[in-house]
């Protein structure tokens, strides 16, 4: 059904210099490997949009390690297991937790300032957290001065090649061995070649796939399309994460008001006014997401109404202008005062849980061909992202990529240009297409209004039945064997990503973590696995 290039490689494309490992993504994964990389080699980072638009930027609450006692990354260790509903690699686990605490003295090193507090880091406590462990920068801003400090450290102190405002469409491979990739310059409109012998996916999420998001515009799946395209494993992909208190402003835009302030108090309630996660929960509204989410969910159904009130009024006002900067300032722009109104919040897409499938060092079963933050699964999240826990993820697995990737022992120049001239014989240009072009913005809408309905917080059989076959009537009209524009491969990969999330679902019969099925409510034993989609084959693996 899919088709190996999205834009078949030719000769008539130009060829740029061979570069010994490419990063695609330009968020905490792709910069920090990035950095880390270009200290020994030759590395280019290519960006779809700007250096700086990445879903690092729009992360408020903050960052996890266990820097503090009487926490430990033992107890870092164990909420992350729980949070995970059973799906958790212990090794991962162990891997991400252990290599937390060096991650953020790195991060001091090269200039983050994180919030101080009686002359010690400031560490706060999220949903499912045990210990105040949460590190935040800017007080919400946590995300923008992560990616502000690596953006400027790496024009300062590196030597990378950069290239924004570029679109990667494919993994160049030959005999299942990457070759490098091939991509759009937008500003040009012309399509190129970039041989390497190391390529590291560090491209997002999917939350584009849904109507409501916290992501970014260019958050629509493309590494783990192409990935997938390329003959690479995907695992857990099923598992999309919606944050449970997202802000609709008056323009129609989405905003979301971080965990940590239901972390530092912050009630949630009904219709009512009652705190409905009272009873539901030993930590009420710091519950793990998935069943905050669902609670609401429940609620909202109950009381015919789209929101939940968020109630932040009985907090000390130093407190939340110490700590919600942001947030007060997005309220104020749409009347509202967060020390004296209730703040209508709803669920939005947040975080795909699962991706391209890595071992521990980051490789995919593709040599030379390595994913790293949201777009790779490497089992550290489970069934459900304990919070905080996706930006030290990607710098500890995109510093075990860099590790992996300077032992040295991959094809050199020479080696991989034999290999693209192969690769380049036996794959001539695409035909010129023929016909009406595809209405691009009517098919995303429509795409994304039916995974909302029949792919979000609660699915059955019939709401999978009536998303799969929408999906594979898109993808057959934009699968003819012609070359096709930078936005009909977006929506392509779009497409793609939400088949393969639509078979995971309907294949995985029970609810747990953010997998939540009407028609099979409970969660069941026999599905303590993970579910792996390559190509056009099936597979389990055990929980490690």
């Amino acid at each position: 059904m899919f088709r190996r290039y999205a834009i078949r490689p030719s000769r008539d494309h130009t060829q740029h210099p061979y570069y010994d490992c490419i990063v695609i993504g330009s968020g905490i994964a792709g910069l920090s490997t990035a950095i880390r990389l270009s200290e020994k080699m030759k590395v280019k980072l290519l960006t779809k949009s700007s250096l700086s638009d990445s879903t690092t930027w729009y992360a408020q609450g903050g960052i996890a390690a266990a820097i503090k006692k009487p926490d430990s990354y033992k107890d870092h260790f164990k909420d992350t297991i729980k949070a995970g509903q059973g799906l958790c690699d212990k090794s991962a686990v162990m891997t991400l937790v252990k290599n937390a605490p060096r991650m953020i003295e790195e991060l001091v090193e090269i200039g983050v300032n994180f919030d101080i507090s009686g002359g010690e880091i400031s560490l706060t406590v999220e949903g499912g957290h045990s210990y105040p462990r949460i590190l935040h920068a800017g007080g919400d801003a946590t995300g923008e001065e992560l990616e502000r400090k690596l953006v400027r450290f790496t024009k300062k102190e590196i030597d990378i090649d950069f290239k924004s405002d570029y679109f990667v469409t494919d993994i160049l491979t030959y005999k299942n061995r990457c070759l490098g990739v091939i991509g759009i310059d937008t500003s040009k409109g012309e399509i190129e070649l970039h041989p390497s012998s190391n390529v590291v996916l560090a491209c997002g999420g999917i939350g584009e796939l849904f109507e409501l998001t916290t992501n970014p515009p260019i958050s629509t799946g493309d590494g783990i399309a192409m990935a997938f395209r390329a003959g690479a494993s995907i695992k857990d992909i099923e598992f999309m994460q919606f944050h449970p208190t997202v802000f609709k402003t008056e323009e129609d835009k989405l905003f979301l008001i971080t965990e940590a302030l239901r972390g530092e108090g912050a009630y949630l309630r009904d219709s009512q006014g009652r705190r409905f996660m009272e009873g539901r929960h030993p930590r009420a509204e710091l519950a793990p997401r998935d069943i905050v989410v669902k609670e609401m969910v429940k609620i909202m159904k109950e009381s015919n109404k789209g929101h939940i009130d968020l109630d932040a009024t009985h907090l000390p006002l130093s407190l939340l202008k110490t700590r919600f900067p942001n947030i007060i300032a997005k309220l104020k722009e749409n009347g509202l005062d967060l020390k004296k109104d209730l703040i209508k919040v709803a669920p939005a897409a947040h975080y795909l849980n699962g991706g391209i499938r890595t071992s521990l060092d980051g490789n995919t079963d593709i040599p030379g061909l390595y994913a790293c933050g949201e777009t790779s699964a490497t089992g550290a999240h489970g069934a459900n992202r304990l919070a905080s826990n996706s930006l030290i993820e990607g710098l500890v697995f995109g510093w075990k990529i860099s590790l992996d990737i300077l032992k040295g022992g991959y094809p050199g120049s020479k080696e991989i240009s034999s290999l693209l001239e192969k690769l380049l014989d036996i794959r001539g240009p695409l035909k010129e297409k023929e016909g009406k072009d595809i209405d691009i913005e009517r098919s995303v809408t429509s795409l994304q209004d039916m995974m909302t309905e029949n792919v979000g917080i609660l699915r059955d059989r019939t709401s999978l039945k009536e998303a799969k076959d929408h999906v594979d009537k898109e993808l057959i009209s934009i699968q003819k064997d012609t070359d096709i524009k930078k936005d009909e491969v977006e929506l392509l990969n779009m497409l793609t990503v939400a088949s393969l999330v639509i078979k995971a679902a309907d294949i995985r019969e029970e609810s747990r973590g953010t997998h939540q099925r009407n028609d099979f409510p409970s969660k069941q034993k026999k599905w303590k696995k993970h579910i792996i989609l390559k190509n056009d084959k099936i597979s389990y693996e055990k929980v490690r």
